[in-house]
C-alpha cells in the first residue's frame, strides 16, 4: 500500500487519516500489509509519531503489518534516518529512546520523570536563561498526559499508551524552533465527549445539545473550548483540560502553533476562530502538535 507522497497530517490530513484506516481494516481482516513509503516526498513529525504510535500500539495487528522506508536520496528519508525510526521502531520495536535531537517516550501512565526529561532538555536546547519563559511547558505536557491516562474504559483497568515525540530545528531565520508531539491512542475527543453526553447525563446534557445542533466538529470546539470541557473523570482537581492549555497558547506569543487532531478535526489554539473543514475520515486517536521558538 503507497503512502500519499505528500505524507503530512498537518497538510493533507485527510489522504493521510484515510490511509491509517485502511491499513487498520486490511489488518483487522489478518491480511499481510506492507505501508509502503518509498514515494513519499514530504513527511512531518506529527506523521512519524502517529506512525510509531501505531505501530506499537497493543491494538494494531503488527505481526501482519511491514514497513518499508522512505528512499535513502529523499528529504523524508533523512528525517527517518534522523530519528533513527527504522532502527528503533521498525526493526526493533522500542518505545523509548533518544535520538540526537529526537526524544521518544511511550508510557501507560503519568510519568514524571519522562515528563522531568523532556523539560530538562528543554531548557538545555534554549538555555537556562529561558527556564521561566519555558515555565508552562510543564503544566501544559501533565494536562495532556493526565487526561490521557484518564481513558481506561468504566470497565476496563487498563490505560491507554501516550507517546510523546520533541524535535529540535531551526525556523528560516535561524532562530532555534522546538517540536513537540503527543499522541493519545483512545477513541478521539469529541467520540469521548459524545459518549458521555449520551451515556452519563441522557437528553439533559449541554454537550449533547451543541452536539446535536453543530454540524461541523471543528465549530463545536470553537465555542466549547472557551466555556471548558469537562474531564472524563468528573474529579475535582482534573477538568482544566484544553480550556487551560488554550488560555496559555493563546495569551503567549512564544507558542507559534499548536494544533490539536482528533476525529474528524483539526483544532488551532494559536488562532481559534480559524476553523478548518471537518475531514470525511475519522481519526480515533488524538495528536496534540506544537511549536515555540523563544526570541
Amino acid at each position: 500500500m503507497d503512502a500519499p507522497t505528500n505524507f503530512s497530517i498537518l497538510d493533507n490530513r485527510g489522504s493521510v487519516i484515510k490511509y491509517f484506516n485502511t491499513i487498520k481494516r486490511m489488518l483487522n481482516q489478518k491480511e499481510y500489509t506492507q505501508i509502503d513509503l518509498r514515494k513519499i516526498t514530504s513527511i512531518d513529525l506529527p506523521t512519524l509519531c502517529l506512525l510509531g504510535a501505531f505501530m506499537l500500539d497493543r491494538n494494531t495487528k503488527s505481526e501482519y503489518l511491514k514497513v518499508t522506508s522512505p528512499l535513502t536520496n529523499s528529504a523524508a528519508y533523512r528525517f527517518f534516518e534522523e530519528a533513527q525510526f527504522e532502527n528503533m521502531i521498525i526493526n526493533e520495536r522500542r518505545s523509548n529512546f533518544n535520538s540526537g535531537a529526537f526524544l521518544f517516550r511511550s508510557e501507560d501512565e503519568v510519568n514524571n520523570k519522562t515528563i522531568g526529561d523532556i523539560l530538562t532538555k528543554t531548557v538545555n536546547y534554549f538555555g537556562e536563561e529561558n527556564r521561566q519563559k519555558l515555565r508552562d511547558i510543564h503544566p501544559i505536557i501533565i494536562e495532556i498526559v493526565t487526561n490521557t491516562a484518564d481513558h481506561a474504559s468504566p470497565d476496563k483497568n487498563h490505560t491507554l499508551p501516550w507517546i510523546v515525540n520533541t524535535y529540535e530545528t531551526k525556523d528560516s531565520n535561524g532562530n532555534k524552533v522546538k517540536q513537540y508531539c503527543i499522541i493519545d491512542m483512545g477513541v478521539g475527543i469529541y467520540e469521548t465527549l459524545t459518549d458521555k453526553a449520551n451515556s452519563r447525563l441522557q437528553g439533559k446534557s449541554l454537550w449533547r445539545t451543541i452536539i446535536k445542533r453543530e454540524n461541523s466538529q471543528g465549530e463545536f470546539f470553537r465555542q466549547a473550548i472557551p466555556k471548558g470541557l469537562q474531564s472524563r473523570t468528573a474529579l475535582r482537581q482534573r477538568g482544566k483540560g484544553i480550556k487551560y492549555i488554550y488560555d496559555i497558547v493563546s495569551s503567549n506569543d512564544m507558542y507559534k502553533r499548536f494544533e490539536i487532531i482528533t476525529n474528524k478535526t483539526k483544532i488551532n489554539l494559536v488562532n481559534l476562530s480559524s476553523v478548518e473543514k471537518d475531514s470525511s475520515e475519522n481519526l480515533p486517536a488524538t495528536i496534540y502538535y506544537w511549536e515555540i521558538c523563544v526570541e
